[in-house]
């Protein structure tokens, strides 16, 4: 072996224990970063384990998911990692671990914002989540987010499955809702409606009576609704399930609408005012001949009509005015305003809510209008309080009496 061959072994001799070296190196690199996390997810309200929760390394794709007894390993490339814990019903978790990080016992809570809205049913109030029957619900901000004048409007198109068609376009007409029934022989398929506890009545003219038929039995052209102001609404329940309108009998087959009206607040009185100015016109209206037009036509079409003769007063066209647009003489420009006085207060004992209302709405067609006077009063006291009050009073006077 020459010289230059002894050289040329020696340098393939150092090249492979660098490289030896390195993979050694980057072998222990690996082994020390890469860390297993091992753990236990139970549920906090009565510490059972949870099976199936996603167990996922923050910002990575890195995840796992819990075994039958809610235990789980995952591996972290790095000293430090956020752990996303995620599970249906329960609140998403985030959890900080470090390699050094032992067995973790993570606890996860339940969702519990949607389970607790309150749902006001035939039976008073229970939790959404307890609720057996469907219901539609419809509130405040709803109801004020568009211009009616009956409650009943606010249903068009802001509850699913309920059918809300106006039976006239005269101002207080009422409108057809349809909750579960279509059609009926004999009867009507209005739904019920109970405003605070009491069921709402309305005497009402029908519409057979005026020459307007639905089809589905006596519809009134005027709500039941009319006399009762949507300022003075909070929230409004449509109970369609046979279960959740069961308390009403026969009467709820159709529906019910539950109504719950403003109540009073303890504390110091507020007064509110609630103002509103609208204007009414038709957007369209017919083309229609004025009657220079019409007495053209009419001459035009006797000339080919057999037998047909020029009406003498529509012989010269030319000697003719325009004639009267009927629809200008019976439509206008309508107004529509309301303004509404509240005051609502009290103590822990006795609470009220007062509310005065003026409604006035004219007709686009000259001659109708709908005016609405109403006002309100809610007053809640516990008569218990006031009697164990006026018994220690009554006492402390024939004691003093007696002394």
């Amino acid at each position: 072996m020459n010289k230059n061959d002894l050289l040329i072994k020696n340098f393939k001799d150092k090249s492979m224990k660098k490289l030896m070296l390195l993979g050694l190196m980057l072998c222990i690199g690996v082994c020390v970063s890469a860390q297993t996390i091992t753990g236990t997810v139970t549920a906090a309200e009565d510490g059972l384990p949870l099976t199936g929760v996603s167990v996922t390394v923050k910002g990575t794709t890195i995840g796992t998911a819990t075994d039958l007894e809610g235990n789980f390993s995952l591996s972290i490339s790095s000293d430090r990692a956020v752990l996303v814990f995620t599970y249906l019903g329960y609140k998403t978790k985030e959890l900080p671990v470090t390699s050094s990080s032992g067995p973790l016992n993570v606890a996860m809570n339940e969702d519990t914002q949607l389970l607790d809205e309150v749902v006001v049913v035939g039976y008073g109030t229970m939790k959404k989540s307890d609720l057996s029957g469907s219901s539609i619900s419809l509130g405040e901000d709803k109801i004020k987010g568009s211009i009616i004048t009956n409650i009943d409007q606010a249903l068009q198109g802001r509850a699913a499955g309920v059918t809300s068609v106006m039976t006239s376009g005269a101002p207080g007409s009422s409108v057809s809702i349809r909750v579960r029934g279509q059609a009926t022989l004999n009867a009507g398929a209005e739904p019920l409606y109970v405003v605070d506890g009491v069921i709402w009545q309305g005497g009402t003219t029908s519409s057979n009576g005026l020459g307007l038929s639905l089809g589905n039995g006596k519809a009134s052209t005027i709500s039941p609704l009319s006399t009762l102001n949507p300022s003075d609404i909070v929230s409004m329940e449509i109970l369609k399930d046979a279960s959740a309108t069961a308390i009403y009998g026969a009467q709820g087959a159709n529906g019910v609408v539950l109504i719950t009206t403003k109540r009073g607040k303890a504390g110091e009185a507020k007064f509110t005012y609630e103002g509103m100015y609208g204007i009414q016109q038709q957007l369209t209206r017919l083309d229609m001949m004025n009657l220079r037009e019409y007495a053209a036509y009419s001459n035009s079409l006797m000339a080919t009509t057999s037998g047909g003769t020029e009406q003498p007063e529509y012989s010269d066209p030319s000697l003719l005015g325009a004639g009267t647009n009927w629809q200008d003489a019976v439509f206008r420009r309508a107004g529509m305003s309301s303004h509404t006085i509240s005051a609502q207060g009290g103590t822990e004992t006795v609470k009220y809510f007062l509310s005065g209302s003026w409604m006035d709405q004219e007709g686009t067609l000259i001659g109708t209008d709908f005016n609405r006077y109403s006002f309100r009063a809610n007053l809640d006291a516990q008569l218990k309080s006031w009697f164990t009050v006026g018994m220690n009073a009554m006492y402390a006077v024939t004691k003093e009496h007696l002394n």
